[in-house]
């Protein structure tokens, strides 16, 4: 048993069974890996890795299936299984690659806006590069720990990565690893506003993992911890509006996109051996970038030479200019992404048939929004962005003036 200092959850122990995993190249790897990609280039504190927010889901995910099960009284929760609850949250991440979903961006732009054949799953690349990594290069490892519980762990850990759970137990450990409150946001909230140096993402999560319970097949909160959920749900919306979505973030995040795309085409790609994989981190992009454009370069080490159209574009403006993507797509291509276009969407809060926060008040169980107002009035945060390099000026001056004259008020 170990214990490591954290600075969001405290002493974390660390049994030896996990230290291997931690221990192991593949997941050591995750040092070199931003958390948030280029935020700091505007929250100087934002240099934390996904290596510690791993660490942190796997607490979050062993502290709530301990409370649950204290709640509920669980047939097929025990140590071993709690356990394997850890290692889903430890590994939750581990397909990542440099600059984290930065990359997947980027990979989207290499195939959508230059027409690139690049391998992409969306937002889910990492998750099917992470399900290889563990069936492929871990697999013996997690194999000869983690069987206690369940027949299969490798198989265990990439259905509740690839959120395709089919027994009882995947189902559980999904819900604890991807759901709307979770340990994967429960962590990412409250880490990542301690390393931006701001107060959005705080919420009770000592007081939340006490009234969790399991029932019908659902994780659902007590009636009495309502205010905490409306707590983490706004958290999250903040976040996403002040943090994550700030519109120089999102900037640097695009040019090191495009940056990216010019490594790509310099016949780069993503790893396919367990080797080249345990060096594809931020610095190998960062090194690549003395190899294509220096004003990528420039800007993303010096932050010099792009500048931000400094009005958003919202509201009606962005239904206007997402009809006009195409030509916009063929601005960034003859620039060779010195001038850029870039979108930020998020749904902070839905609910369809199985996928809601379950509220349970002692009697029956209902969705989140028949008892909060606040759940009810969450909508969707879409804005987006115009930037240059000053030498392509010019060729944002049109999208300026358009700008300059369509509505932005209102969603």
């Amino acid at each position: 048993m170990k214990l490591i200092r954290d600075p969001i959850h405290g002493y974390i122990r660390i049994s030896d069974k996990l230290l291997q995993i931690i221990s192991s190249p593949l997941f050591q790897r995750l040092r070199y890996i931003k958390q948030t990609g280029l935020a700091y280039l505007v929250y100087p504190g934002m240099n934390h890795t996904r290596f510690e927010h791993s660490i942190g889901v796997m607490h979050l995910a062993k502290e709530f299936t301990r409370f649950i099960n204290e709640n509920s009284n669980i047939d097929f929760v025990n140590d071993d299984f709690i356990e394997l609850i850890g290692l889903a949250g430890l590994l939750h991440d581990i397909g990542h690659m440099p600059f984290s979903h930065t990359f997947e961006n980027a990979l989207i732009l290499a195939k959508d806006v230059y027409g690139m054949n690049v391998y992409e799953e969306g937002k889910k690349t990492h998750v099917k590069i992470g399900e290889k990594i563990i069936g492929e290069y871990l697999n013996d490892l997690i194999d000869n720990n983690f069987s206690e519980s369940v027949s299969d762990p490798v198989k265990f850990l990439q259905k509740v990565m690839n959120e395709t759970p089919e027994t009882k137990e995947e189902k559980f450990a999904t819900l604890i690893i991807s759901n709307f409150v979770d340990a994967d946001r429960g962590d990412y909230l409250l880490r990542d506003s301690y390393y931006a140096g701001v107060s959005y993402g705080e919420f009770d999560v000592e007081r939340l993992k006490r009234f969790l319970v399991f029932i019908d097949g659902k994780i659902a909160i007590l009636s009495k911890a309502v205010p905490i959920v409306e707590q983490f749900l706004l958290s999250r919306m903040y976040m996403y509006e002040n943090v994550y979505f700030h519109s120089v973030v999102g900037l640097y995040n695009a040019i090191i996109s495009h940056a990216i795309v010019k490594i790509l085409e310099k016949g780069i790609s993503i790893p396919d051996s367990e080797e080249d994989f345990k060096k594809f981190t931020d610095y190998f992009i960062i090194s690549n970038l003395y190899d294509i454009n220096n004003k990528f370069r420039d800007a993303i080490l010096f932050r010099k030479g792009f500048m931000r159209v400094k009005k958003d574009i919202i509201g009606q403006c962005f239904d206007e200019f997402s009809n006009l993507k195409q030509e916009l797509y063929k601005d960034m291509r003859e620039s060779n992404g010195l001038f850029i276009y870039h979108e930020f969407n998020d749904v902070p809060y839905y609910e369809e048939k199985d996928d809601a926060v379950f509220v349970f008040d002692g009697n029956e169980v209902n969705k989140l929004t028949s008892i909060s107002l606040i759940a009810r009035s969450l909508k969707e945060i879409k804005k987006a962005i115009i930037g240059f390099h000053y030498s392509e000026k010019n060729k944002a001056e049109k999208y300026i003036k358009k700008l300059q004259s369509c509505n932005t008020i209102g969603p």
